[in-house]
């Protein structure tokens, strides 16, 4: 897919047309190039209408995108906090400290995250340590230390408690992800724990046992809709899997019996409604029995197998080949008029026999091929397209017959 030229003066090829204007300072050229590679990463490229292929967004992008946007959000946060508590006068030196380490560890973080200098996981276990450890150390030095820590005020630091256990979850699977809350869940209280029972009536110690049970809550509730979540993916995939294994054919992995009849139906519809012609041709083997009798059905299946793949390379990307039951397979040949499909079919039989299977046998097939009439069913077109391989069959094999317009006419 085309990525999406946003720079200034430039629309994209896409023709988004976002006109940037240029930075007046360093710091702006630095916020100018990180929100175009954000935009270039969420916003999907526009080709012409024609070539327009949809395609999933990648999620490693969207991950990124959003660790980026929440480093982002905790360095402007960190840095107001500095600037307003400096301004009040509220800042002490082992604040400033911390301050001043969060900003240093945060900008760290979000470079390393832009550039890709380390991998995804790397820089998500590393803000989810880094915060963890900040708010540990700053809960541990208010508690136990006030001639250091007495600035430092833990209800706004206990906001950012719950915000790691979202994070939390975002690292891996759902036990994986209850362990680690559990974990950080147990430092806190660990950390906290000879505070509460040294003075229950202790300035932070309510608030302190109120961010434990909210605590406890949230992991559960996260727990739960995870482990739902996981299970619904699973659930998605067994049922995809069971409509894959429903439409497939298990040796040859063609589309089977009920999948092609779809495909033609589908075709019907559009054929009625837009028009555009399209055939159907029936071929199986010949003498295929003979195989199975004298070689045994390992080999026949062998047989189909190299059968499938020799007969994928005369038909187009845009034809649907499958396995109709047996030694009998089906084609929609799609975009073709009466004699291009005649045509076709006995190309298709001049490959199959030009030289043996891989496995070493030499076999022939009988095609019959029709084309859609106005007025058609699957039946009716089935019926030709098996009408035509019968007549192939009496006509000696090897060969292709058909049942089209130009035949009816003929044989009026």
């Amino acid at each position: 897919m085309t990525r999406l030229d946003l720079s200034a003066g430039r629309p994209g090829p896409g023709g988004h047309g976002l006109n940037w204007p240029r930075p007046l300072f360093p710091f702006s050229v630095f916020w100018h190039q990180f929100c175009l590679e954000v935009l270039q990463g969420i916003l999907p490229a526009t080709p012409p209408m024609r070539h327009r292929i949809l395609k999933p967004p990648s999620v490693d992008q969207f991950k990124r995108n959003v660790l980026l946007a929440i480093i982002a959000l905790s360095l402007l946060s960190t840095v107001v906090a500095w600037e307003v508590m400096g301004a009040r006068g509220l800042l002490s030196p082992v604040l400033s400290g911390v301050l001043g380490t969060s900003t240093f560890v945060l900008s760290a973080l979000f470079l390393v995250a832009w550039r890709r200098l380390l991998p995804q996981r790397a820089i998500e276990i590393g803000c989810l340590l880094f915060g963890v450890g900040i708010c540990a150390a700053c809960m541990a030095l208010r508690m136990y230390s006030p001639r250091y820590g007495a600035a430092i005020d833990l209800q706004p630091l206990y906001l950012w408690i719950p915000v790691m256990y979202v994070f939390a979850f975002t690292l891996g699977g759902h036990k994986t992800s209850l362990a680690i809350s559990m974990g950080v869940m147990a430092l806190f209280v660990c950390i906290s724990l000879p505070y509460l029972v040294h003075d229950i009536e202790a300035p932070y110690a309510n608030f302190t046992l109120q961010l434990h049970l909210v605590s406890a809550v949230l992991i559960a509730a996260l727990y739960f809709f995870s482990s739902y979540q996981h299970r619904l993916l699973l659930a998605q995939l067994a049922v995809n899997r069971l409509a894959h294994l429903s439409n497939t054919d298990d040796l040859t992995k063609l589309p089977n019996r009920r999948r092609m009849a779809a495909a033609i139906g589908a075709e019907l519809a559009g054929f009625a409604d837009r028009g555009g012609e399209f055939a159907v041709m029936l071929f199986d083997i010949d003498h295929f029995k003979a195989v199975n009798d004298q070689f045994g059905h390992g080999a026949g299946d062998k047989v189909l197998v190299a059968l499938t793949a020799r007969a994928a390379q005369v038909f187009r990307g845009t034809d649907t080949l499958g396995r109709w039951g047996g030694d009998e397979f089906v084609a929609l040949v799609r975009g073709v008029d009466p004699e291009e499909a005649l045509r076709m079919a006995n190309g298709l039989c001049r490959h199959m026999a030009a030289e043996p299977m891989s496995d070493g046998h030499l076999v022939t097939i009988s095609c019959g091929a029709t084309v859609v009439r106005s007025g058609d069913s699957i039946d009716s077109l089935l019926q030709r397209a098996d009408a035509a391989l019968y007549a192939a069959k009496r006509a000696g094999r090897n060969g292709a017959e058909s049942f089209l317009e130009t035949v009816k006419e003929r044989a009026i």
